[in-house]
């Protein structure tokens, strides 16, 4: 954070400082409540779920968003719990489900990120919160059985939400002030998706105030909504490899440089795999193009098992595979390469061919390996890097890992055995 410049350093310093202050007031003449507790401890355990069920999508949302307003689904609960809690618990709220996200959604995200958002959805929920104490209603069940009532909730969403993005673009803005002003802004029909959470959190909020039991139903639409509507704006299908499910090669590329971008202002490393099924013609060839498609589910399969959650897979074409690992350098490049070449060679796929079916004994396969920003600092150079790597494997005799080494030389890494 500290490498920031000077007026992104103190802008974001002074909202996670406001945030703070606010927090410390607010607490000062604060008294806890059992029905406060409770609904408290519904909201912190329905967002964990949402955050949990929703990740995959999250994960691949947030790192292709990178310098417009991030748009997501907390600021359903957090208004939720503006509308019924204390502005105490609606800050510990909001620490929950960013701390969790951060945890397991968005790790690569440095912690001052999510502190700032963090901060800005507390000064947000703040100002809605004065909103609603300034309109003399006592409580969420006068609010929500009075026409005004209802007035009086959407201005506060509305104020919620302008500070909030209003926030956002400040620090976009600041961080690239060379950039269009369409960009910090983003596009406005993502803020769509603002109003409905906010709209949904209205609705959360009235059914904790009558119908609790109700919430179940409520959380099963949001999480089927959130799946539908909050992938980015390309369609899935451009995504998503039909028949392995993994990431197609332009959407590979786009979001690999995106990944590389974060990385570098973090100067961490990465290394990206290039893996080719050496047999995989043969099986075309002798078996029929079903069982080719076969093998090719069973290998994504595969890979999706011995990586990390946060690593990114992609078919780029035929029997083509790439892998990108996140923080991971030129040392630990050649224990997971070995980790996936042992895997692949382990497996004994069934696969069905034009006479039926047939058992593999095992899948040989030639991989190559760059790191970054060691053998390119730009995601074309490392491609090319490990595509290189990868035909000196298969030229070497295929079914071995080969790592490029500096200078451009290509280090081969024996085959593991057994």
């Amino acid at each position: 954070m500290w490498k920031l410049p000077r007026p992104v350093l103190a802008y974001v310093l002074l909202v996670d400082a406001a945030a703070a202050v606010l927090v410390v007031l607010t607490t000062v003449h604060f008294a806890l409540t059992s029905p406060d507790v409770r609904t408290f401890a519904i909201l912190a355990v329905a967002a964990v779920v949402h955050l949990e069920a929703s990740r995959s999508i999250e994960r691949l949302r947030e790192i292709t968003v990178q310098g417009t307003p991030y748009v997501n689904l907390k600021s359903l609960w957090v208004f939720t719990g503006v509308v019924l809690l204390p502005l105490p618990l609606v800050a510990t709220l909001t620490a929950i489900t960013y701390v969790y996200a951060w945890a397991r959604v968005d790790g690569e995200s440095t912690a001052a990120k999510k502190v700032f958002t963090a901060s800005t959805f507390i000064l947000a929920s703040g100002v809605a919160a004065a909103v609603l104490g300034a309109s003399g209603f006592v409580d969420a069940q006068h609010l929500l059985n009075s026409p005004l009532g209802l007035l009086v909730l959407v201005g506060a969403a509305t104020a919620w939400w302008f500070v909030n993005y209003m926030l956002v673009v400040g620090v976009l803005a600041l961080s690239d002030p060379g950039a269009p002003v369409r960009k910090a802004i983003g596009d406005l029909a993502d803020q769509l998706v603002v109003a409905a959470a906010l709209g949904l959190g209205l609705g959360m909020a009235a059914l904790l105030t009558y119908t609790p039991w109700l919430v179940v139903v409520l959380m099963l639409t949001v999480l089927v909504l959130h799946r539908q509507f909050l992938l980015p704006q390309r369609s899935r299908q451009a995504q998503i490899d039909a028949k392995t499910g993994l990431l197609r090669d332009m959407f590979f590329t786009e979001t690999a440089t995106a990944l590389l971008d974060r990385l570098r202002g973090q100067t961490k490393p990465a290394t990206l795999l290039m893996i080719d099924l050496d047999g995989f013609k043969q099986v075309n060839d002798q078996l029929g193009h079903p069982a080719g498609d076969d093998l090719l589910r069973i290998v994504a399969d595969a890979l999706r098992h011995e990586l990390r959650a946060g690593d990114l897979v992609g078919r780029f074409g035929g029997d083509e595979f790439v892998v990108l690992l996140p923080a991971v350098g030129s040392r630990e490049s050649t224990d997971i390469g070995d980790r996936v070449l042992t895997a692949l060679q382990h497996l004994q796929p069934t696969v069905t061919g034009t006479s039926g079916q047939v058992r593999l004994a095992g899948v040989p396969a030639s991989i190559g390996a760059a790191v970054f920003p060691e053998h390119g600092t730009e995601f074309h150079e490392l491609l090319l890097a490990a595509d290189t790597a990868q035909q000196r494997a298969k030229q070497a005799g295929g079914n071995q890992l080969v790592v490029m080494a500096p200078a451009s030389q290509a280090v081969a890494v024996p085959p593991p055995r057994g």
